[in-house]
């Protein structure tokens, strides 16, 4: 499975593999059940190394949460303002992504790291005051 996800990779530039891989399930689930195994501490630590030397991303979401953060960033940086529209038609999942960290934040449900980085980049939490 190692070298399947290793050819994965090569292909799509990323080890974050669908579970419901439709070209190949059972890698899906392999890589699945590696990130499974690793929260549970049940990964051996040669395993655990191996898929690292190949840049194995042991937390998909927070990949993902990343990634658009830095889209926000590229989002300030051109138009001074963190400040998104929910319906923006230059990147309009941007748009929701930042919404959702508002309803997130309102909730108590964004984590101590995620509100350091939203608020070092001074963050508008106020839907009115993005209007």
């Amino acid at each position: 499975m190692y070298q399947k996800l290793v050819a994965y990779k090569k292909k799509h530039k990323s080890t974050i593999v669908p579970t419901e891989y439709q070209a190949d399930p059972s890698l899906g689930i392999w890589v699945h059940s590696q990130r499974t195994n690793y929260i549970k501490k049940e990964l051996h630590i040669d395993r655990i190394n191996h898929l690292e030397s190949i840049g194995f991303v042991w937390n998909a979401y927070d990949m993902n949460w990343r990634e658009i953060y830095y889209r926000l960033v590229a989002y300030k940086m051109q138009h001074d303002s963190t400040a998104v529209p929910y319906r923006c038609t230059e990147d309009p999942s941007l748009g929701l992504w930042v919404s959702t960290q508002r309803v997130a934040y309102n909730n108590g449900k964004l984590s101590g790291k995620r509100l350091e980085l939203l608020n070092s980049i001074n963050f508008v939490w106020s839907a009115k005051k993005a209007s």
